[in-house]
């Protein structure tokens, strides 16, 4: 077996180590090698992590999306308005 060298956030490594805990895996090496196992054997996974975070938004509905935002009242209202704009303005979604 090769060793290979990742380089990685501190945020990545210790989400590595918990999810290392939580789901029984020996060590890190182990986790990533389960984690190549799984995307080497579907392509589809594979696909989508390339992409990922830019895949194709599912939601269509510019209201809906809009409506979202603003259940989190995480977002002043000049980002909901440009966010609006934006939707409206895209050949993508539906008004």
């Amino acid at each position: 077996m090769s060793t290979v060298s990742l380089s990685l956030t501190d945020h990545q490594i210790s989400e590595i180590d918990r999810l290392s805990g939580v789901f029984g895996f020996e060590n890190r090496s182990e986790f990533v090698r389960a984690l190549l196992r799984t995307t080497l054997n579907d392509e589809a996974l594979l696909k989508k992590s390339v992409v990922f975070p830019f895949d194709v938004p599912g939601e269509k509905s510019a209201k809906k999306i809009i409506g979202e935002f603003k259940k989190t009242n995480k977002y002043s209202s000049e980002f909901l308005a440009d966010l609006k704009e934006g939707l409206e303005n895209s050949d993508y979604f539906v008004k």
